[in-house]
């Protein structure tokens, strides 16, 4: 006969639990409610975005004609109810949630100005990672500060939002720069990331010629890799004749570099001082669809 399992055991099991089946073993069974109160919610992903939201694989769908529809699979179902909008998601949250002050979430993405208005007071996610395109400064105050830095964070690049410590120390930073006409240098080197992904990047939008003369003339060891990611091979070629034009002198093959270069581009070692250089080349990947072409601005030690 197996022995049961003692307290940390069961903790254990039931804080690693997918959150989706763990609420729902726990709404069966109410001599567990009192114990799940003092276990960690830890979510993978948690996405809120209009009349939507995602809790991992689990998709729930609330519209004003009174039906919640839910998803998981490919599997299907609805139930009709007389609440309006706002107080389906109090419910729905309070269900999942509980009356937690904490929730863990791996992947956190941020699209609904509505959503402080359901949140229990004071509830606060612990993160890795946030993704917040229009939302950033909503979001931010409902971040538990002990996420911070975090992992990676993606958001719009405008002026302030890079002036704001939260997003010069994310591990891996991705701004996007549809809404933005240009991203000075001064911009550019206030950041302290590890890597910076400029997404849906076009040359008028990102001088890396000046940013990377920048550090020569002040001969300072740089940490941040930056990549530069566009759908449109034109944009790669362009930025490229302009990179030859300035550092052509210090074109190589890389040989050392294990990548998967785009053909046909010259690829450069740029010293920077006595102990470092910048790689510079271009990649494709083809497994992202929206920007698959990419060129990377690499620092690296002699």
């Amino acid at each position: 006969m197996p022995f049961p399992l003692t307290y940390p055991g069961f903790k254990c099991v039931l804080e690693h639990l997918e959150v989706v089946k763990r609420v729902h073993i726990i709404g069966r069974a109410p001599g567990l409610r009192k114990i799940d109160k003092l276990i960690p919610l830890r979510l993978r992903d948690y996405y809120i975005i209009c009349d939507e939201m995602t809790i991992n694989d689990w998709i729930i769908q609330y519209s004003d004609n009174d039906e919640v529809k839910f998803e998981m699979n490919g599997k299907t179902f609805s139930r009709e109810g007389s609440a309006g909008l706002e107080d389906k998601m109090k419910k729905l949250i309070k269900f999942y949630f509980g009356e937690r002050r904490i929730i863990h979430v791996d992947k956190l993405c941020w699209f609904d100005c509505s959503l402080p208005e359901f949140l229990p007071v004071g509830m606060k996610f612990r993160v890795n990672s946030l993704t917040a395109p229009f939302l950033f400064d909503n979001a931010i105050p409902h971040i538990d500060p002990r996420s911070l830095p975090l992992k990676t964070l993606a958001t719009i690049a405008t002026a302030p939002i890079l002036d704001d410590p939260v997003v010069q120390s994310a591990e891996t930073l991705h701004l996007n720069l549809v809404y933005c006409r240009r991203v000075p240098v001064r911009d550019l080197k206030k950041l302290n990331n590890q890597t910076v992904v400029l997404e849906h990047c076009s040359s008028s939008r990102l001088d890396m010629v000046s940013l990377i003369k920048y550090n020569i003339e002040t001969k300072q060891d740089i940490r941040t890799t930056f990549v530069i990611s566009t759908s449109n091979i034109n944009v790669i070629r362009e930025m490229f004749s302009h990179l030859e034009l300035a550092f052509g002198d210090f074109q190589c093959d890389l040989d050392d570099v294990n990548e998967r270069f785009i053909c046909d581009f010259p690829k450069f070692s740029i010293p920077i001082n006595n102990e470092s250089r910048i790689q510079v080349y271009a990649i494709e990947d083809p497994e992202e669809e929206d920007c698959p072409y990419k060129i990377v601005v690499k620092p690296v030690s002699r």
